[in-house]
């Protein structure tokens, strides 16, 4: 059997899909409302699989642009038009026919683009000079015409919105994409990105262009009783048992739920060689293992902290989470309060650490967690 398929490292779809079943059926509600959608997390959370899912589940058009790649406003340009393309390629209807809506579409908006065919896909060439804001408007405004002559319902995805907000023409193409987003019927906008705090600035700050466009999705660690019945369908068909609890709890321990990691974990337990399920001992080794092999990647991503930082996260790591401007925290970091309290700002903003109710922090990464406790511990 291939566990890939049921714990993969990428979009998980199918039998691999876990739970997430208010989300889905709250994002299925807001595209079938037109209602425009923002979903935050963390990395590796999901975002995109939930997406994928619940469009599959909506049963409307699909099209999507990562913007993690956009170095500049033309390449955003260009991830967006590669999107609109793709949600034309979908509509069963003849190319020629497609192309004669888009020409006529621009020439009654006085619009100079240059609509046809490029192999078996659509071209849309827009004017040499325009400026990307425009453009971008320009092609999705095309696209909500097309799609409501064909009485067709369709899904824009943008993955990492926080990347037009560092692009000089970024205000521009924000203003844009709300210009269209205010008006469409039959276009929905689904936004996400990795960079909480900079999503916050553009959907919650009011000098921005998209301030309060969306309803808000926040996603959260999917819960332990759900990811149980999950693992569990997939241990008995490897050993005919379920995982035994103790295993099953330092499973979770070890994770922290995190979706991107009780993946590789399980894997790692369904793919070994064992003849019976894992005990508790066996899979702290195999994260472990984990840890060992992802030292390097944690060690380039640690560099780029201060050594502030980076005496805090290890002194958290160890188990000193809370008061952390407190009089033992200050003698275990030999900081002042001031540039601990800095550091926790950048931390947070950052996605390395998260402050709870309780006062007390976290680390967001867990694998991360684990590997400066194994390699900084106090003991």
């Amino acid at each position: 059997m291939d566990y890939e398929h049921y714990f993969p490292r990428g979009i998980a779809s199918g039998d691999a899909f876990c739970n997430r079943e208010i989300e889905r059926k709250r994002l299925i509600a807001n595209i079938n409302a037109q209602q425009h959608t923002l979903i935050m997390s963390p990395r590796r959370y999901g975002k995109t699989s939930l997406v994928k899912y619940a469009v599959n589940e909506a049963r409307v058009l699909f099209g999507e642009a990562d913007l993690f790649v956009a170095v500049d406003a033309k390449r955003i340009e260009q991830q967006i038009l590669s999107g609109i393309k793709k949600i034309i390629s979908e509509i069963n209807t003849p190319i020629t026919q497609l192309l004669e809506i888009l020409r006529q579409y621009f020439i009654s908006h006085s619009a100079k683009w240059t609509v046809g065919t490029q192999g078996v896909n659509v071209a849309l060439i827009p004017d040499q000079g325009s400026d990307p804001a425009t453009v971008i408007m320009e092609a999705l405004q095309a696209l909500e015409d097309l799609l409501s002559k064909k009485q067709l319902r369709a899904v824009f995805f943008l993955d990492e919105m926080q990347e037009i907000g560092e692009v000089a023409e970024g205000k521009g193409i924000e203003g844009a994409l709300r210009h269209v987003a205010q008006q469409t019927q039959y276009l929905s906008f689904v936004f996400s990105g990795s960079n909480r705090h900079l999503l916050s600035k553009m959907f919650y700050d009011k000098a921005r262009p998209l301030y309060k466009l969306c309803d808000r999705i926040i996603l959260e660690r999917i819960d332990e009783i759900h990811y149980k019945t999950h693992i569990n369908k997939y241990v008995k068909k490897r050993w005919s048992t379920n995982l035994p609890v103790e295993s099953m709890e330092v499973l979770f321990r070890l994770t922290q739920c995190h979706p991107f990691y009780v993946n590789g974990l399980c894997r790692r337990v369904l793919e070994s060689s064992n003849k019976q399920p894992p005990t508790q001992d066996e899979i702290s080794i195999y994260w472990n293992s984990m840890v060992k092999e992802e030292r390097q990647e944690l060690a380039r991503e640690l560099s780029s902290l201060s050594s502030g930082q980076r005496k805090i996260l290890v002194t958290i790591s160890n188990g000193n989470n809370r008061e952390l401007t407190g009089k033992f925290f200050l003698q275990k970091v030999n900081m002042t309060s001031s540039s601990i309290s800095e550091a926790l700002k950048v931390l947070e903003q950052n996605d390395y650490l998260e402050k709870r109710e309780d006062s007390t922090y976290h680390f967001i990464d867990p694998l991360l967690a684990s590997a400066l406790k194994l390699y900084f511990s106090d003991d």
